[in-house]
């Protein structure tokens, strides 16, 4: 069993090596440590499954690995609507540089 959580953990390593990468000096500071926390401790959770039993028994779940799918979900769908609205932002950015580039270029063009 111990085999099984250590190499469950070391698959977590090329997680972090593509965070690490992905970062830029853009980035905000909560982004960047949620993206360093949640699969610290995903693997955490392996090493002491545990943990999320008793965080179950308190918040009155039936079982930690229920708990475990509950947060996985919620943080996908945070991630997905922080996307999304990331996406449309960007939208609304080419939006304006075309009609800023249309009207520079049809400055520049020859009235004939």
């Amino acid at each position: 069993m111990i085999f099984v959580r250590l190499f469950l953990v070391i698959l977590f390593i090329p997680a972090f090596i593509v965070i690490a990468r992905s970062i830029g000096s853009r980035s905000k500071a909560a982004r960047t440590l949620l993206l360093f926390l949640l699969p610290a401790l995903f693997g955490y959770s392996i090493v002491f499954p545990a943990t999320w039993q008793s965080m179950a028994d308190f918040l009155n779940v039936d079982r930690g690995s229920d708990l475990l799918l509950y947060v996985t979900v919620l943080t996908l769908i945070t991630y997905i609507g922080y996307s999304f609205s990331k996406f449309r932002n960007l939208e609304k950015r080419i939006v304006v540089l075309v009609q800023e580039l249309a009207l520079l270029q049809s400055k520049e063009e020859p009235n004939s």
